[in-house]
């Protein structure tokens, strides 16, 4: 029978072995920890918008479809924009500007003061559910929220938009539409 004892009389190589596979395992997981970053996904509001345009396209079609008034087309849009409110408003700000070019509409809700104009007309400053309306001059229409802008083309016939926004670790994410 023959003894392999020699093979392990040196240990000296089997201490530096392991010594090498524990410090490569420190260094691999200081790496892995410092490249680590958090992604940031916001799609719930993308998501929100994509659902709300859907649906308010369905309104409108109904609407058109029926050969409703500009002003049932309105009373509908207004019911629509409430139903959102009622359900999002939690966590997040919701702005609906719809109508004709004789006459934009802007429901919406909003978690903390904010000054809202559609153009040149001050609609809001509180924190609250609120309504208001616009004759506008002009082929597009300017909504305001504080010193944000977004402009938005007026078409013939029905218009539909919509500004969502959300304070998310002291920044505010808008998503418009």
């Amino acid at each position: 029978m023959i003894k392999r004892g020699w093979l392990i009389r040196d240990k000296s190589g089997q201490f530096y072995l392991v010594s090498a596979i524990i410090v490569a395992a420190i260094v691999m997981s200081i790496v892995v920890v410092t490249n680590y970053s958090k992604k940031q996904e916001y799609s719930d509001l993308d998501s929100l918008k994509d659902e709300i345009q859907i649906e308010a396209a369905n309104v409108l079609d109904y609407s058109i479809n029926n050969s409703e008034t500009d002003s049932a087309i309105n009373s509908r849009m207004q019911d629509f924009a409430q139903d959102y409110i009622s359900l999002e408003s939690r966590d997040k700000d919701l702005y609906f500007i719809f109508g004709s070019r004789d006459n934009i509409t802007v429901k919406g809700y909003q978690k903390t003061n904010h000054i809202i104009y559609l153009d040149t007309t001050l609609i809001t400053s509180s924190s609250e559910e609120f309504i208001g309306s616009i004759n506008p001059g002009g082929n597009s229409i300017n909504f305001k929220i504080d010193n944000d802008s977004h402009t938005f083309a007026l078409n013939d016939g029905q218009n539909f938009y919509l500004v969502l926004s959300r304070d998310i670790e002291g920044g505010n994410y808008v998503v418009t539409g």
